[in-house]
């Protein structure tokens, strides 16, 4: 089964952000990365618990997923899309993000 949804380049957030568009912005990193610094925006839900906080995404907007270097986002987007969500993934991830919405806290 072929998986069609839209990859964007990570450094795209920036444009996106910029410009208020519709999404729903997810940091699949673990919670230390995610406090380490994360993309404006973003909810932080780890790859590994995203099965059981699926309740908390939303069916009416685009999920954009990213992670440290690309994977998980793509494995996140090929089990969800067929599952009826809007997905969008981020090639690269924070690994290559040189954007300006980057959130140190």
């Amino acid at each position: 089964m072929s998986m069609s949804y839209p990859t964007i380049p990570i450094n795209q957030l920036d444009e996106w952000i910029s410009r208020g568009q519709q999404m729903f912005l997810v940091d699949l990193r673990n919670k230390s990365s995610y406090e380490r610094g994360h993309i404006k925006g973003a909810v932080n839900i780890p790859f590994e618990d995203l099965e059981d906080r699926l309740p908390e995404l939303p069916r009416e907007t685009p999920i954009v997923f990213y992670c440290s270097r690309g994977g998980q986002s793509m494995l996140a987007c090929n089990h969800l899309q067929p599952r009826g969500w809007q997905v969008v993934n981020t090639a690269g991830g924070t690994a290559f993000y040189r954007g300006k919405y980057m959130v140190r806290t």
